[in-house]
Protein backbone atom coordinates (compact mmCIF):
# COMPACT_ATOMS: atom_id res chain seq x y z
CA UNK A 1 0.00 0.00 0.00
CA UNK A 2 2.95 2.34 0.54
CA UNK A 3 3.81 1.85 -3.12
CA UNK A 4 0.28 2.78 -4.21
CA UNK A 5 0.42 5.85 -1.97
CA UNK A 6 3.67 6.78 -3.70
CA UNK A 7 2.03 6.47 -7.12
CA UNK A 8 -0.90 8.60 -6.00
CA UNK A 9 1.51 11.17 -4.59
CA UNK A 10 3.69 11.52 -7.71
CA UNK A 11 2.91 12.78 -11.20
CA UNK A 12 4.64 9.61 -12.46
CA UNK A 13 7.42 7.20 -11.57
CA UNK A 14 10.18 6.93 -14.14
CA UNK A 15 12.54 4.03 -14.63
CA UNK A 16 15.46 6.40 -14.93
CA UNK A 17 14.54 8.41 -11.83
CA UNK A 18 13.56 5.63 -9.40
CA UNK A 19 14.35 2.21 -10.80
CA UNK A 20 13.50 0.26 -7.63
CA UNK A 21 10.05 1.83 -7.19
CA UNK A 22 9.37 1.53 -10.92
CA UNK A 23 9.84 -2.25 -10.91
CA UNK A 24 8.03 -2.65 -7.59
CA UNK A 25 4.99 -0.87 -9.02
CA UNK A 26 5.04 -3.00 -12.17
CA UNK A 27 4.97 -6.08 -9.97
CA UNK A 28 2.17 -5.07 -7.57
CA UNK A 29 -0.14 -3.03 -9.80
CA UNK A 30 -2.18 -6.05 -10.99
CA UNK A 31 -3.57 -6.17 -7.42
CA UNK A 32 -5.07 -2.70 -7.87
CA UNK A 33 -6.34 -2.82 -11.45
CA UNK A 34 -9.97 -3.23 -10.40
CA UNK A 35 -9.75 -0.24 -8.07
CA UNK A 36 -8.06 1.86 -10.77
CA UNK A 37 -10.24 0.98 -13.75
CA UNK A 38 -13.66 0.14 -12.29
CA UNK A 39 -13.87 2.22 -9.13
CA UNK A 40 -11.67 5.25 -9.84
CA UNK A 41 -12.10 5.15 -13.62
CA UNK A 42 -8.53 6.29 -14.27
CA UNK A 43 -6.05 5.38 -16.98
CA UNK A 44 -2.91 3.52 -15.97
CA UNK A 45 0.11 3.83 -18.26
CA UNK A 46 2.90 1.30 -17.88
CA UNK A 47 5.71 1.08 -20.40
CA UNK A 48 9.48 0.75 -20.59
CA UNK A 49 9.99 4.30 -19.31
CA UNK A 50 7.27 5.20 -16.81
CA UNK A 51 4.42 4.13 -14.58
CA UNK A 52 1.79 6.85 -14.60
CA UNK A 53 -1.64 7.00 -12.99
CA UNK A 54 -3.72 9.71 -14.67
CA UNK A 55 -5.38 11.16 -11.59
CA UNK A 56 -8.35 13.12 -12.98
CA UNK A 57 -10.30 14.76 -10.12
CA UNK A 58 -14.10 14.97 -9.96
CA UNK A 59 -13.78 18.75 -9.94
CA UNK A 60 -10.96 21.25 -10.02
CA UNK A 61 -9.73 22.90 -6.83
CA UNK A 62 -7.10 25.68 -6.54
CA UNK A 63 -4.45 23.51 -4.88
CA UNK A 64 -4.49 21.03 -7.77
CA UNK A 65 -2.35 23.23 -10.02
CA UNK A 66 1.43 23.01 -10.40
CA UNK A 67 2.55 24.56 -7.12
CA UNK A 68 5.63 26.30 -8.51
CA UNK A 69 3.63 28.08 -11.21
CA UNK A 70 2.49 31.62 -10.45
CA UNK A 71 0.72 32.91 -13.56
CA UNK A 72 -1.46 31.59 -16.43
CA UNK A 73 1.48 32.44 -18.69
CA UNK A 74 3.41 29.57 -17.05
CA UNK A 75 0.85 27.05 -18.31
CA UNK A 76 0.85 28.54 -21.81
CA UNK A 77 4.62 28.27 -21.94
CA UNK A 78 4.50 24.69 -20.68
CA UNK A 79 2.17 23.73 -23.53
CA UNK A 80 4.53 25.39 -26.02
CA UNK A 81 7.53 23.56 -24.54
CA UNK A 82 5.66 20.24 -24.86
CA UNK A 83 4.92 20.99 -28.52
CA UNK A 84 8.59 21.75 -29.10
CA UNK A 85 9.76 18.53 -27.42
CA UNK A 86 7.22 16.47 -29.38
CA UNK A 87 9.07 17.32 -32.61
CA UNK A 88 12.42 16.06 -31.27
CA UNK A 89 13.78 12.53 -31.19
CA UNK A 90 14.42 10.88 -27.84
CA UNK A 91 17.85 11.89 -26.59
CA UNK A 92 18.12 14.77 -29.05
CA UNK A 93 20.13 17.78 -27.76
CA UNK A 94 18.83 21.31 -28.19
CA UNK A 95 19.74 24.85 -27.16
CA UNK A 96 17.67 27.26 -25.13
CA UNK A 97 17.78 29.77 -27.98
CA UNK A 98 16.09 27.30 -30.36
CA UNK A 99 13.43 26.59 -27.75
CA UNK A 100 12.66 30.29 -27.18
CA UNK A 101 12.28 30.89 -30.93
CA UNK A 102 9.88 27.95 -31.23
CA UNK A 103 7.87 29.10 -28.22
CA UNK A 104 7.46 32.56 -29.77
CA UNK A 105 6.07 30.94 -32.92
CA UNK A 106 3.70 28.58 -31.10
CA UNK A 107 2.21 31.34 -28.93
CA UNK A 108 2.19 34.18 -31.48
CA UNK A 109 -1.58 34.03 -32.00
CA UNK A 110 -2.49 32.75 -28.54
CA UNK A 111 -0.46 34.70 -25.99
CA UNK A 112 2.53 36.50 -27.52
CA UNK A 113 5.73 36.48 -25.51
CA UNK A 114 8.44 39.14 -25.36
CA UNK A 115 11.77 37.95 -23.99
CA UNK A 116 12.82 41.53 -23.26
CA UNK A 117 10.24 41.47 -20.44
CA UNK A 118 11.61 40.16 -17.16
CA UNK A 119 8.28 38.60 -16.13
CA UNK A 120 8.10 36.55 -19.34
CA UNK A 121 11.65 35.29 -18.87
CA UNK A 122 11.00 34.37 -15.22
CA UNK A 123 7.86 32.54 -16.32
CA UNK A 124 9.88 30.43 -18.75
CA UNK A 125 12.48 29.78 -16.05
CA UNK A 126 9.78 28.32 -13.80
CA UNK A 127 8.57 26.11 -16.64
CA UNK A 128 12.07 24.87 -17.50
CA UNK A 129 12.88 24.14 -13.86
CA UNK A 130 9.63 22.18 -13.57
CA UNK A 131 10.48 20.30 -16.78
CA UNK A 132 13.85 19.38 -15.31
CA UNK A 133 12.31 18.37 -11.98
CA UNK A 134 9.88 15.83 -13.45
CA UNK A 135 12.31 14.56 -16.07
CA UNK A 136 11.10 16.05 -19.36
CA UNK A 137 14.57 17.44 -20.09
CA UNK A 138 18.13 17.01 -18.87
CA UNK A 139 20.62 19.87 -18.56
CA UNK A 140 24.08 19.25 -19.97
CA UNK A 141 25.60 22.70 -19.82
CA UNK A 142 24.41 25.99 -18.34
CA UNK A 143 21.68 27.01 -15.90
CA UNK A 144 18.04 27.69 -16.76
CA UNK A 145 17.76 30.24 -13.95
CA UNK A 146 20.27 32.49 -15.72
CA UNK A 147 17.72 33.24 -18.44
CA UNK A 148 15.75 35.29 -15.92
CA UNK A 149 18.53 37.86 -15.73
CA UNK A 150 19.92 37.60 -19.27
CA UNK A 151 17.85 36.76 -22.35
CA UNK A 152 21.05 35.83 -24.20
CA UNK A 153 21.79 33.06 -21.69
CA UNK A 154 22.47 29.77 -23.48
CA UNK A 155 21.78 26.32 -22.05
CA UNK A 156 22.27 22.90 -23.61
CA UNK A 157 19.46 20.40 -22.93
CA UNK A 158 18.57 16.84 -23.88
CA UNK A 159 15.04 15.68 -24.66
CA UNK A 160 14.30 12.57 -22.57
CA UNK A 161 11.28 11.57 -24.67
CA UNK A 162 8.91 11.59 -21.67
CA UNK A 163 6.97 14.56 -23.03
CA UNK A 164 4.80 12.25 -25.15
CA UNK A 165 3.44 10.70 -21.94
CA UNK A 166 2.77 14.02 -20.19
CA UNK A 167 -0.71 14.98 -21.57
CA UNK A 168 -3.78 13.37 -20.05
CA UNK A 169 -5.69 11.01 -22.35
CA UNK A 170 -9.37 11.91 -21.98
CA UNK A 171 -10.50 9.35 -24.54
CA UNK A 172 -12.66 11.90 -26.35
CA UNK A 173 -12.43 15.10 -28.38
CA UNK A 174 -11.70 18.06 -26.10
CA UNK A 175 -11.54 20.75 -28.77
CA UNK A 176 -15.02 21.98 -27.84
CA UNK A 177 -14.09 22.46 -24.16
CA UNK A 178 -14.00 26.15 -23.30
CA UNK A 179 -13.85 26.08 -19.49
CA UNK A 180 -12.89 24.00 -16.48
CA UNK A 181 -16.56 23.13 -16.05
CA UNK A 182 -16.58 21.50 -19.50
CA UNK A 183 -13.83 19.12 -18.39
CA UNK A 184 -15.51 18.50 -15.04
CA UNK A 185 -18.66 17.46 -16.89
CA UNK A 186 -16.79 14.36 -18.11
CA UNK A 187 -17.20 12.95 -14.59
CA UNK A 188 -20.99 13.07 -15.04
CA UNK A 189 -21.06 11.34 -18.43
CA UNK A 190 -21.79 7.69 -19.12
CA UNK A 191 -23.93 5.21 -17.24
CA UNK A 192 -25.27 6.81 -14.06
CA UNK A 193 -24.12 4.20 -11.54
CA UNK A 194 -20.64 4.01 -13.05
CA UNK A 195 -20.12 7.77 -13.23
CA UNK A 196 -21.33 8.15 -9.64
CA UNK A 197 -18.92 5.45 -8.47
CA UNK A 198 -16.01 7.16 -10.23
CA UNK A 199 -16.87 10.57 -8.75
CA UNK A 200 -17.12 9.20 -5.23
CA UNK A 201 -13.88 7.23 -5.25
CA UNK A 202 -12.00 10.14 -6.83
CA UNK A 203 -13.41 12.60 -4.29
CA UNK A 204 -12.45 10.43 -1.34
CA UNK A 205 -9.00 9.59 -2.73
CA UNK A 206 -7.96 13.09 -3.81
CA UNK A 207 -9.75 15.59 -1.57
CA UNK A 208 -10.28 16.05 2.19
CA UNK A 209 -13.84 14.72 1.97
CA UNK A 210 -17.32 14.85 0.50
CA UNK A 211 -20.00 16.99 2.10
CA UNK A 212 -23.68 16.19 1.83
CA UNK A 213 -25.59 18.83 -0.14
CA UNK A 214 -28.53 18.96 -2.51
CA UNK A 215 -26.13 18.49 -5.42
CA UNK A 216 -24.25 15.58 -3.86
CA UNK A 217 -27.17 13.87 -2.10
CA UNK A 218 -27.20 10.82 -4.40
CA UNK A 219 -23.41 10.44 -4.06
CA UNK A 220 -23.66 10.67 -0.28
CA UNK A 221 -26.46 8.08 -0.15
CA UNK A 222 -24.31 5.75 -2.28
CA UNK A 223 -21.47 6.09 0.25
CA UNK A 224 -23.78 5.23 3.15
CA UNK A 225 -25.09 2.16 1.35
CA UNK A 226 -21.70 0.97 0.11
CA UNK A 227 -19.49 2.14 2.96
CA UNK A 228 -18.06 -1.30 3.76
CA UNK A 229 -17.05 -2.00 0.16
CA UNK A 230 -15.64 1.49 -0.33
CA UNK A 231 -13.69 1.33 2.91
CA UNK A 232 -12.28 -2.11 2.06
CA UNK A 233 -11.06 -1.00 -1.38
CA UNK A 234 -9.49 2.28 -0.26
CA UNK A 235 -8.03 0.78 2.91
CA UNK A 236 -6.30 -1.96 0.92
CA UNK A 237 -4.68 0.58 -1.41
CA UNK A 238 -4.06 3.53 0.91
CA UNK A 239 -4.32 2.22 4.49
CA UNK A 240 -6.98 4.34 6.14
CA UNK A 241 -10.53 4.49 7.41
CA UNK A 242 -13.73 5.77 5.84
CA UNK A 243 -15.72 7.82 8.35
CA UNK A 244 -19.30 8.66 7.45
CA UNK A 245 -21.26 11.32 9.33
CA UNK A 246 -24.71 12.78 8.81
CA UNK A 247 -23.20 15.72 6.94
CA UNK A 248 -20.28 14.21 5.05
CA UNK A 249 -17.80 11.41 4.47
CA UNK A 250 -14.02 11.46 4.97
CA UNK A 251 -11.31 8.92 4.21
CA UNK A 252 -8.59 9.44 6.81
CA UNK A 253 -5.15 7.96 6.19
CA UNK A 254 -3.43 5.92 8.88
CA UNK A 255 0.08 6.68 10.00
CA UNK A 256 2.70 5.82 7.41
CA UNK A 257 4.46 7.32 4.45
CA UNK A 258 3.16 10.73 3.45
CA UNK A 259 0.77 10.81 0.53
CA UNK A 260 0.62 14.28 -0.96
CA UNK A 261 -0.24 17.22 1.26
CA UNK A 262 -1.73 16.28 4.63
CA UNK A 263 -3.78 18.07 7.24
CA UNK A 264 -2.85 18.78 9.93
CA UNK A 265 0.66 19.34 8.68
CA UNK A 266 3.87 20.76 10.10
CA UNK A 267 3.27 24.39 9.13
CA UNK A 268 2.47 26.96 11.83
CA UNK A 269 -0.71 27.75 9.88
CA UNK A 270 -1.84 24.19 10.50
CA UNK A 271 -1.48 24.68 14.25
CA UNK A 272 -3.31 27.99 14.07
CA UNK A 273 -6.15 26.43 12.05
CA UNK A 274 -6.60 23.57 14.54
CA UNK A 275 -6.70 25.99 17.46
CA UNK A 276 -9.13 28.28 15.65
CA UNK A 277 -11.39 25.32 14.82
CA UNK A 278 -11.42 24.28 18.49
CA UNK A 279 -12.37 27.81 19.52
CA UNK A 280 -15.08 28.03 16.86
CA UNK A 281 -16.47 24.69 17.99
CA UNK A 282 -16.72 25.97 21.56
CA UNK A 283 -18.50 29.13 20.42
CA UNK A 284 -20.97 27.15 18.30
CA UNK A 285 -21.71 24.66 21.09
CA UNK A 286 -22.38 27.57 23.45
CA UNK A 287 -24.90 28.99 20.98
CA UNK A 288 -22.95 32.12 20.06
CA UNK A 289 -23.22 31.22 16.36
CA UNK A 290 -26.20 29.55 14.72
CA UNK A 291 -25.69 26.10 13.24
CA UNK A 292 -27.79 25.52 10.15
CA UNK A 293 -29.62 22.31 9.17
CA UNK A 294 -26.67 21.08 7.13
CA UNK A 295 -24.30 21.76 10.08
CA UNK A 296 -22.64 24.68 8.33
CA UNK A 297 -22.24 28.01 10.12
CA UNK A 298 -22.30 31.40 8.41
CA UNK A 299 -20.06 34.11 9.88
CA UNK A 300 -19.66 37.64 8.72
CA UNK A 301 -16.18 38.71 7.71
CA UNK A 302 -15.96 40.78 10.90
CA UNK A 303 -16.98 37.83 13.11
CA UNK A 304 -14.35 35.57 11.55
CA UNK A 305 -11.71 38.28 11.97
CA UNK A 306 -12.74 38.68 15.62
CA UNK A 307 -12.34 34.94 16.25
CA UNK A 308 -8.88 34.93 14.66
CA UNK A 309 -7.91 37.91 16.83
CA UNK A 310 -9.12 36.13 19.98
CA UNK A 311 -7.31 32.93 18.99
CA UNK A 312 -4.06 34.78 18.42
CA UNK A 313 -4.37 36.57 21.75
CA UNK A 314 -4.88 33.22 23.54
CA UNK A 315 -2.34 31.05 21.74
CA UNK A 316 -0.33 33.20 19.35
CA UNK A 317 2.96 33.05 21.25
CA UNK A 318 3.06 29.34 20.53
CA UNK A 319 2.91 29.87 16.76
CA UNK A 320 5.99 30.00 14.56
CA UNK A 321 8.00 33.21 14.42
CA UNK A 322 6.94 33.96 10.84
CA UNK A 323 3.21 33.94 11.56
CA UNK A 324 3.77 35.78 14.85
CA UNK A 325 5.36 38.62 12.88
CA UNK A 326 2.35 38.98 10.56
CA UNK A 327 -0.25 41.69 10.93
CA UNK A 328 -3.72 40.57 12.03
CA UNK A 329 -5.10 41.21 8.54
CA UNK A 330 -2.39 39.03 7.02
CA UNK A 331 -3.04 36.23 9.51
CA UNK A 332 -6.76 36.37 8.69
CA UNK A 333 -6.03 36.18 4.97
CA UNK A 334 -3.53 33.34 5.32
CA UNK A 335 -5.86 31.30 7.53
CA UNK A 336 -8.83 31.93 5.25
CA UNK A 337 -6.94 30.74 2.17
CA UNK A 338 -5.40 27.76 3.97
CA UNK A 339 -8.67 26.57 5.50
CA UNK A 340 -10.49 27.03 2.19
CA UNK A 341 -7.95 24.76 0.49
CA UNK A 342 -8.72 22.05 3.05
CA UNK A 343 -12.51 22.44 2.63
CA UNK A 344 -12.88 23.76 6.17
CA UNK A 345 -14.60 26.90 4.98
CA UNK A 346 -15.91 28.60 1.87
CA UNK A 347 -15.27 32.23 1.04
CA UNK A 348 -18.44 34.06 0.09
CA UNK A 349 -18.90 37.74 -0.73
CA UNK A 350 -17.94 39.35 2.58
CA UNK A 351 -18.89 36.25 4.59
CA UNK A 352 -17.31 32.97 5.67
CA UNK A 353 -19.23 29.68 5.54
CA UNK A 354 -17.77 27.19 8.02
CA UNK A 355 -17.93 23.54 6.91
CA UNK A 356 -18.87 20.71 9.32
CA UNK A 357 -15.24 19.53 9.47
CA UNK A 358 -14.41 22.62 11.53
CA UNK A 359 -15.98 20.82 14.49
CA UNK A 360 -14.22 17.54 13.71
CA UNK A 361 -10.61 18.58 13.13
CA UNK A 362 -9.58 20.53 16.22
CA UNK A 363 -6.48 20.76 18.38
CA UNK A 364 -5.23 22.03 21.73
CA UNK A 365 -1.88 22.92 23.21
CA UNK A 366 -0.73 20.88 26.22
CA UNK A 367 -2.10 21.98 29.59
CA UNK A 368 1.38 23.24 30.54
CA UNK A 369 1.30 25.87 27.80
CA UNK A 370 0.84 29.42 29.19
CA UNK A 371 1.14 31.51 26.00
CA UNK A 372 4.39 33.02 27.17
CA UNK A 373 7.53 33.55 25.12
CA UNK A 374 10.89 32.71 26.63
CA UNK A 375 14.11 33.51 24.83
CA UNK A 376 15.53 30.41 23.17
CA UNK A 377 12.50 28.29 24.11
CA UNK A 378 11.09 26.07 21.37
CA UNK A 379 7.40 26.11 20.48
CA UNK A 380 5.27 23.50 22.21
CA UNK A 381 3.95 20.68 20.00
CA UNK A 382 0.25 20.72 19.25
CA UNK A 383 -2.02 17.89 20.35
CA UNK A 384 -4.67 17.23 17.71
CA UNK A 385 -7.83 15.20 18.05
Amino acid sequence: MDEFRALLDRFWVTRAGNKELYFTLKRILPEYRRLISEQLGWNLIVNEAIVKLEKIPPRALPWMGIQSFQDPMDYCLLCAVLLFLADLDDGAPFLLSSLTRAVETFLAEVRPVDWTQFLHRKSLVRVLQYAQEIGLVLVYDGDSAGFGGNRDQEVLYENTGLSRHFPVHFGRDIMECQSIEDFEAFAWEGEETESRRHRIYRQLALTPGLYCSDESRSDYDYIKNQRKAINASLDKALDGELQVHKNGAFFLLSEGDRCGAVYPGTRALSDAALLLCAQLREEIEQGHYLRREDDTVLLSGWEFRHEVERCRARWGNGWGSQIRAMSLERVVQELTDYMAEWMLLEKLEGDILLAPAVGKLVGHYPASFHNELSEGEEDEPLEDE
